[in-house]
């Protein structure tokens, strides 16, 4: 009989948990039971065979895998009002499935927990601060903080509204939270098995209370553990010998180990009793005496919150750690004050203490007799979003919700060290976001023109939504923008000032104009003299003043914050990163004037500390968006910038440039499963692609926006009746059935005719059009239509389905016609296949096709994929699921039935016989014929691909 798996939770592992001892979760796989009970129970537990860990990260559940994250290190950063603020250093990754693999990953959590213990203790001789103490005295493991700060120690809570009252106290029987936490057979999908199904038991009002701490008083767990074929390890390493090549497993050891590399990488901050998620100005200091932690925190950077939802289902909120991605930083200083000098003239009231600061560490030396030190704290905290999260050039601009890439909320705070509630908190907030329009730029080029997208009604819709929603969150606002007026950038920069002068022509933001200045940083700042910066600081003086900062006394908000500076460059990371510290310079010193302290921040050595702090901030925002530190750092952290600094930049940038065009592919796609975005038909997409859809940009709605514009602008004759409007995809040439890349295309019917429109998805423009005389139509042929065999989405005859129209060419009635950047006479074959992308405006003319040629033409299309990851499938009523031949079909039925529309009407008016039916079934490319088209150079370099993008 083997031992059980236990995973130990220390006593500050979770939230008002009223218990002041470390315990853990026992997992027996051969009683199949989970039990908690205390870690000092020696008689129950053996505790080198356990594992202790400092949280729970969430449920990584793929296909029919499922994974346990536990926080196994972690790393306190800065305290905030005595309260602990962590870091997460290290995690487990623990399969669910079998004890065997459960227990090699505890086994190896442990030895890389044991490594970094030697570490610790390596270092706590050179000075650094260890974190802080469990209350049985033992040490945590963990390296020293960021910031050197005083670490804070605090007792916990006993509270009613805690563990021992939802988990002892009612006696709930976490059958259901055991089978979704602890097996595989979980998550809802498709084939798996009900396990453990008991309800749990009603308790009445006077058993709440009861077993607050009686640890022994914990029910069993009930679980399914039988282990299944072909388990996953969950080491960094791969899985064991998979059952298949479905994308989804397939990708399953590049996501674990991508899993890891995120969690892992300092930027994810939580604390257990403080809501990290919101500024100083709207704490609820009472929350946990009736809400826990996850239903207090803000959703928007609320990060594991899809992976908390098999928690949260099942109303174990106790163990739900909501994690912030971001920065957090602190630094106390110390001001020398220095009495105003007798000969002053000034009333008491303008007698102002001349300060110097003298640094974190720095003691008051050569500092007059006169002068008394004050002590402060600087506290950094940014939160990065999780609308439209992402990568650099995957994720720019707006989405349908109003959400920008790279959104940010930065928060600075001034108080004292010890947090005194009788002595002022000053909250700054800045909030940092991408140009609200939709735009996009290529990851293959170092300087990356941005080219827009979208009609303007719909960029404007999505422009003014954005800043509606920053005004119900912050009130006024003053956008700076920081991009180039001239080259590239000119163009979106110029697109910015319209839509926001539209938006206040219209109104503004209820009533209130949207402020925008655009400040040409690389031209005011030119010759690398970034310190001109202050240049817009000073332009933006009055209204940095009039929105002020947010001041908390005794708990009471007694001002708050009116208006929220938005600052942007094209990343949101160097420029803008540069321009945020001189706004949170100009707040220190507003603040610290408050205090009584006149004091000049920049150009002084003795703030370096400062630059610091703001640098360090610039690097972890920069690294979770590029993947590199910050451009421009040296002059954030120095004040100076050289040779030095800017071929580092040009190192950065290389690696930027490596990252966009090869790692931030599949990272996206992990970034948006993990964050419940998508589904994980993402995996299938990326095998086939390479590249995964933007879940924020509604394909149904470009789509019909597609088939609106076409109808409006192809069908001329008034007398004609649109009937219906699909797109499909079809060959780049005409009269092919397999010409690589397909093009995305806009098929419409009329009573008379169809129209095969080439669409510009980028400007919501129509290229060309081909109409074609429904009486020319001689047979329309659906079926399969296989066009590649390089993966198992692609060779799939169910959903891998087209049509192809066959017509008469000949026909006086069909027509050709093209959008052109200047009117011609006659257009040639040529000039049609290239099927150049042309300017917005041209001529619309017609080449009408002569009767030389006899033969047949047709037209082939190929169904598009009726779902992808960021939609559900197109379904009629309830029950019934529309598969794609289902959908071609319909397609062909809606064309037969108009084709027969008009031949009745012709027969009724000749007397003449109608025509046999047009529609037939058949392979269009059959599975065996594609594997014939696709060629070793093929497989080649999509094998190249594959190797280097996953």
């Amino acid at each position: 009989m083997s031992a059980p798996c236990q995973l130990y939770c220390g006593g500050n592992g979770l939230r008002n948990n009223g218990i002041n001892e470390p315990f853990c979760f026992r997992i027996d796989y051969n009683t199949k039971e989970v039990s908690l009970v205390p870690a000092s129970a020696a008689e129950q537990i053996d505790r080198e065979s356990g594992l202790e860990v400092y949280g729970i990260v969430g449920l990584l559940s793929v296909a029919s895998y499922s994974f346990l994250i536990p926080i196994t290190q972690r790393q306190q950063v800065a305290q905030i009002q005595g309260k602990p603020i962590y870091t997460i250093t290290n995690i487990a990754v623990i399969p669910t499935s079998s004890q065997t693999d459960a227990s090699h990953a505890i086994s190896q959590a442990k030895e890389h927990t044991t490594q970094g213990d030697v570490d610790h203790d390596d270092t706590a001789s050179e000075g650094t601060v260890s974190d802080a103490e469990t209350e049985d005295g033992e040490t945590d493991i963990n390296s020293v903080p960021a910031s050197p700060v005083r670490e804070a120690f605090h007792s916990r809570d006993r509270s009613v509204n805690n563990i021992a009252e939802d988990v002892l106290g009612k006696k709930v029987r976490f059958g259901r939270f055991a089978a979704n936490w602890l097996s595989r057979k979980t998550m809802g999908l498709p084939g798996l098995g009900t396990v453990g199904q008991d309800e749990p038991e009603k308790v009445s009002e006077n058993t709440k209370s009861a077993g607050t701490d009686d640890m022994s008083a914990v029910p069993d767990l009930k679980l399914s553990t039988t282990p299944t074929p072909n388990e996953i390890d969950p080491s960094p390493g791969s899985p064991k010998e998979l059952p298949d090549s479905n994308p989804m497993v397939e990708f399953l050891p590049k996501l674990l180990r991508y899993t890891r590399l995120l969690f892992t990488s300092h930027n994810f901050f939580f604390a257990y009793d403080y809501d990290l998620t919101r500024h100083v100005g709207s704490q609820d200091p009472s929350w946990k005496d009736y809400l826990p932690l996850h239903k207090a925190v803000d959703e928007l950077y609320f990060w594991n919150k899809h992976l908390m939802a098999p928690f949260i289902e099942v109303d174990a909120h106790h163990f739900v750690l909501p994690l912030m991605q971001g920065f957090v930083g602190q630094r106390e200083f110390t001001v020398a004050i220095t009495p105003p000098q007798p000969q002053e003239t000034k009333p008491p009231s303008e007698e102002r203490a001349e300060g110097l600061i003298l640094g974190d560490k720095e003691e008051a030396q050569s500092v007059g007799v006169d002068a008394q030190k004050q002590n402060f704290l600087l506290t950094l905290i940014s939160r990065r979003s999780v609308k439209r999260p992402g990568l650099r050039y995957l994720r720019r601009g707006v989405d349908d919700d109003g959400n920008t890439a790279n959104s940010v909320e930065t928060e600075q705070i001034l108080s004292v060290p010890d947090w005194n509630s009788s002595r002022k908190i000053y909250s700054y907030l800045q909030v940092r976001g991408s140009i609200p329009l939709y735009f996009s730029q290529s990851p293959y080029a170092f300087k990356p023109v941005p080219v827009l997208h979208h009609s303007t009604a719909t960029n404007q819709f999505a422009f003014e939504r954005h800043f509606r929603n920053f005004s119900r969150r912050y009130g006024k606002i003053q956008a700076v923008s920081l991009i180039d007026k001239q080259a590239g950038e000119l163009k979106l920069g110029e697109q910015y000032e319209k839509y926001a002068e539209a938006m206040n022509q219209a109104g503004g933001i209820e009533g209130v104009p949207l402020g925008l200045e655009w400040f040409d940083f690389h031209n005011e700042c030119r010759g690398m003299k970034f310190e001109n910066v202050s240049r817009l600081v000073d332009r933006l003086s009055t209204t940095l003043s009039e929105y002020g900062d947010t001041v908390v006394q005794d708990n009471i908000v007694v001002q708050s914050q009116s208006g929220i500076v938005r600052t942007n460059c094209m990343d949101c990371l160097d420029r803008t990163g540069v321009a945020q510290c001189a706004f949170g310079q100009w707040a220190l010193e507003r603040e610290l004037k408050q205090e009584g302290i006149d004091i000049c921040l920049s150009g002084d050595s003795s703030t370096q500390w400062f630059n610091t702090l703001w640098a360090d901030n610039g690097d972890a925002i920069s690294k979770q968006y590029s993947s590199t530190a910050a451009l421009k750092g040296d002059y954030t952290r120095t004040r100076k910038r050289d040779y030095r600094g800017a071929l580092n930049d040009f190192g950065l940038t290389l690696s930027r440039y490596y990252n966009n065009i090869v790692n931030d592919y599949f990272s996206q796609a992990c970034i948006d499963y993990l964050l419940g975005n998508v589904s994980t038909h993402v995996f299938q997409e990326f095998a086939a692609e390479m590249k995964t859809a933007d879940p924020g940009i509604s394909v149904q709605k470009l789509r019909q926006n597609a088939i609106d514009t076409s109808c409006r602008i192809v069908i001329s004759d008034q007398s004609e009746e649109f009937l219906g409007g699909w797109t499909l995809l079809t060959p780049r040439q005409p009269n092919t059935l397999r010409t690589l890349p397909f093009e995305e295309a806009v098929l419409l019917l009329t009573d008379a005719a169809l129209y095969s429109c080439r669409f510009d998805w980028n400007t919501d423009k129509v290229l060309s059009f081909e109409r074609i005389d429904l009486r020319s139509i001689s047979r329309i042929n659906h079926g399969t239509y296989i066009t590649s065999t390089l993966t198992d989405a692609q060779t799939d005859e169910r959903s891998n389905v087209g049509l192809v129209i066959e017509y008469r060419e000949g026909d006086a009635n069909n027509a050709l016609r093209v959008n052109t950047r200047s009117l011609q006479s006659n257009v040639d074959a040529e000039t049609l296949n290239t099927n150049a992308r042309t300017s917005d405006e041209g001529t619309m003319y017609s080449w009408f096709r002569g009767l030389s040629r006899p033969t047949p033409h047709f037209i082939a299309f190929k169904a598009l994929p009726l779902s992808n990851s960021a939609m559900q499938p197109r379904s009629v009523g309830t029950a019934t699921t529309v598969t794609e031949l289902d959908w071609v079909q319909t397609i062909c039925e809606e064309i037969e039935r108009a084709m027969s529309a008009g031949e009745a009407r012709v027969a009724d008016s000749d007397g003449g016989p109608s025509r046999t039916r047009v529609v037939q079934a058949a392979d269009i490319i059959s599975i065996d014929d594609a594997k014939k088209r696709t060629g070793f150079l093929e497989h080649l370099v999509y094998d190249i691909k594959k190797m280097v993008w996953a």
